[in-house]
């Protein structure tokens, strides 16, 4: 009977999910990628690769792949990004333009990593391909400065690049960045409250939320420290960290806790966890045309923070 009833619940996630994709796909503009080249990363599932987006600074030329190391005469710094798709929304290479922007102004390789979503392949698939990009590149010394690694992410990829230093020692990591991350899958989403009330056009009908949050979990406790990052030990935590939160946005105060929970632990070690909750905007505001100027801010200061 357990096994039917889950069998029901997978086949109800997957047609609403799926509908909901479709009416995404209907009204949202579509992102065309352009990135310099495109990496295949092994999976630790055979005969599977995850898509990588590679953002070169100078770009890679057409005869020569990422890997080669004749591309530059030293292995180069690079940024792990992961994109926002509230785990289910197959919305990869949306974070082109920061991408590029980044790529141009830091001297970064950005490689934009595609993960698995639920409710196909819930928690830990996007975990196992946070953890199999990050071990190819720490396995590529000659191509990316091992000791200048650094990850971001927007939205669901910001949680997965909060979770991440827990995933690898300490000191994998130079930098973390995160865009409006979610925090807290424990709590209902009827139950979260955004700092200011106003317009939050990026952020999901609650319906929808909740559906991806099932898809999600898969059954696992979300308390889980890789599933919600404000449960985590931040002990291991890397010594800079950038965090965005949207005033607009309900995720903001748990993203902003979990921010000062993370400063106590580097502060010790000379750290720094620098906060910006960015006035008159919701949740994904660097994708809204609306939001142009606060765009421009935000990137312009993940460069210098790279920098």
């Amino acid at each position: 009977m357990k096994s039917l009833a889950a069998a029901l619940r997978y086949l109800r996630l997957k047609i609403l999910i799926g509908l909901i994709r479709l009416i995404v796909r209907l009204v949202t503009p579509r992102v065309q990628a352009k990135p310099d080249a495109v990496l295949r990363i092994p999976s630790r599932d055979a005969g599977r690769t995850i898509r990588v987006h590679v953002y070169s600074s100078p770009p890679v030329g057409p005869t020569n792949g990422p890997d080669d190391a004749s591309q530059s005469p030293a292995p180069q710094p690079v940024l792990i990004n992961f994109y926002g798709s509230a785990f289910a929304l197959p919305s990869f290479g949306a974070d082109d333009l920061f991408c590029r922007e980044i790529s141009q102004r830091t001297g970064h390789v950005v490689l934009d990593a595609e993960y698995r979503l639920g409710p196909e392949n819930p928690f830990p698939a996007a975990i196992h391909d946070v953890e199999d990009v990050v071990r190819y590149v720490l396995s590529r010394s000659d191509v990316y400065d091992a000791t200048r690694i650094s990850i971001s992410g927007f939205s669901s990829g910001g949680t997965l690049a909060l979770v991440a230093p827990m995933l690898f020692p300490a000191n994998t990591f130079r930098s973390v960045i995160a865009f409006y991350p979610s925090v807290n899958m424990a709590k209902d989403p009827s139950e979260r409250k955004a700092p200011v009330k106003g317009p939050d056009r990026g952020r999901a009908p609650l319906f929808w939320t909740r559906l991806f949050r099932e898809g999600y979990l898969g059954g696992m406790d979300p308390r889980d420290p890789r599933i919600s990052p404000l449960y985590a030990d931040t002990v291991n935590f890397p010594r800079d960290a950038l965090i965005f939160t949207a005033e607009y946005d309900v995720s903001a105060l748990e993203a902003e806790e979990f921010a000062k929970k993370a400063e106590a632990s580097v502060r010790a070690s000379g750290g720094r966890v620098e906060l910006r909750r960015m006035r008159g905007c919701g949740h994904g505001f660097d994708k809204s045309k609306r939001n142009v100027e606060a765009r421009t801010e935000a990137y312009t200061i993940t460069a210098g923070f790279l920098n």
